[in-house]
């Protein structure tokens, strides 16, 4: 079997189904959620500093004079208007103003050496520059005229220690749901087992109904399985009366043809040519002989009830005074049976270990041995006679339908062990033949669990 019709064969849990999609959506939500998270805090924190940014450039530009000495055309910036913040050394605050005759630094940027870009009047600018590794700028430029002179303003503040900030709540939160997840997933785990826990009823029944019981299917279910409640009791319903419909109207049809094979056996005696009398005889014998067999499997399965599993304790005995009755032969009957119910049809074992203990009786010449074991992967049922048994080269054709390898009884290992042979295949299992350590033949039925 390739590995990928093995994969297809796994049973498969409706749990871990439901985990592993709770899972997939609990990631790919938290994930959409810390991302957009991110972008929103980046965003929020960098208009905040770039608004900032954009008021101390108006202190500057404010602040900007025109120098009265020589030259006339020199600038400077009034120093109570400047910032404290700007006179500190990499205090990550930073301006420099460009103009034709020469810029202005603020104190802070020491010995950074920083070139920005020349901006004409009323054209602006901002972005993100690393001039250091543990510094992030975000920078706003613009240009601007006062008097008669065009001025280029770029002003910059380290954003470093709020990204540290932000990264610090992002694993933070990134800690919190990476808890949640298993808390939800636990949670969702505790809801399933407590949801299925009402179905628990529901399984009790179905079990005590396969091992004889009339028990009925508990009303007191969910709405969303309820659906399948029903199904499963109008099935079993319709399953019983079926079976029950068939197993009477073949019980009907071997009483009506009584009649018919009585007249057949009467025309029998009355006929004058003696070979067409024992023919007729042979005919009228074997269909007797096939309604009564008929008539003794519905008298063993007695009252149908679908999907009701075996139980060798209850059903051997059963079995065994129905064929004493119909074979009329009271033989010693050795049986190591296991307790409990059996995984299987009620009605295939019946099928089963009446056809296979019916031909033993039928060939035994004083003792049938039963035996039923449990082995790893399935049951082992073995039965055997002490009767005459059957030529070796024979074996192999013993479940071939019709088939009879014994003229002394009409029915001989035929019909019987091509019906056994069926139900066997039904449940994948194998059916040997092989001559017992007894004498007789021995038959071995290996089903699978």
């Amino acid at each position: 079997m390739s590995e990928e019709s093995s994969r297809s064969t796994r049973p498969v849990s409706l749990e871990r189904l439901i985990r592993h999609r709770l899972l997939l959506v609990l990631i790919i939500v938290f994930g959409v959620l810390l991302f957009l998270l991110d972008r929103a805090v980046t965003t929020l924190t960098e208009d905040f500093v770039r608004s900032r940014l954009q008021h101390d450039a108006e202190g500057l530009i404010s602040a900007l004079q025109a120098d009265t000495g020589n030259p006339p055309s020199e600038w400077t910036l009034s120093g109570q208007a400047l910032p404290q913040v700007y006179q500190r050394v990499h205090s990550g605050h930073y301006f420099i103003i460009q103009y034709a005759n020469g810029e202005l630094r603020s104190r802070s940027l020491w010995d950074l050496d920083v070139i920005p870009p020349t901006l004409r009047p009323g054209v602006t600018a901002d972005g993100l520059i690393a001039p250091l590794d543990d510094q992030q700028w975000l920078i706003w430029q613009q240009g601007f005229r006062k008097g008669d002179t065009d001025f280029s303003l770029w002003i910059a503040e380290d954003i470093a220690p709020l990204q540290a900030i932000q990264r610090r709540f992002e694993l933070y939160l990134l800690g919190l749901v990476l808890i949640a997840i298993p808390i939800l997933l636990f949670w969702q785990r505790l809801i399933l087992h407590r949801g299925f826990a009402r179905l628990e009823p529901l399984r009790k029944t179905l079990i005590e109904q396969s091992r004889g019981s009339s028990a009925e299917l508990p009303t007191d279910i969910p709405d969303e399985v309820r659906p399948l409640v029903e199904a499963i009791r109008t099935r079993l319903i319709r399953s019983g009366e079926q079976i029950q419909r068939s197993r009477t109207a073949l019980g009907n049809l071997a009483h009506e043809l009584k009649r018919p094979l009585q007249q057949l056996h009467w025309q029998a005696q009355g006929c004058d040519d003696p070979e067409l009398r024992k023919e007729l005889e042979s005919i009228h014998e074997n269909l007797l002989r096939r309604i009564e067999r008929e008539l003794r499997r519905a008298r063993i399965a007695g009252a149908p009830m679908p999907g009701q599993q075996f139980i060798p304790l209850e059903e051997v005995p059963h079995i065994q005074r129905l064929i004493e009755l119909s074979t009329r032969r009271e033989l010693q009957f050795h049986s190591d049976i296991p307790e409990g119910a059996m995984p299987y049809d009620r009605d295939d074992m019946i099928e089963l270990l009446g056809n296979l203990l019916d031909n033993a009786w039928r060939f035994a010449t004083s003792a049938v041995w039963l035996t039923i074991r449990q082995d790893e992967g399935g049951y082992r049922l073995e039965v055997k006679d002490d009767g005459p048994g059957v030529e070796p080269e024979h074996l192999e054709r013993l479940s071939e339908r019709g088939l009879r390898l014994d003229e002394r009884h009409s029915e001989g290992q035929g019909l019987g062990l091509s019906i056994c042979a069926a139900v066997v295949e039904s449940y994948g299992g194998e059916l040997a033949f092989d001559l017992a350590d007894t004498g007789g033949l021995r038959v071995v039925v290996l089903l699978p669990d």
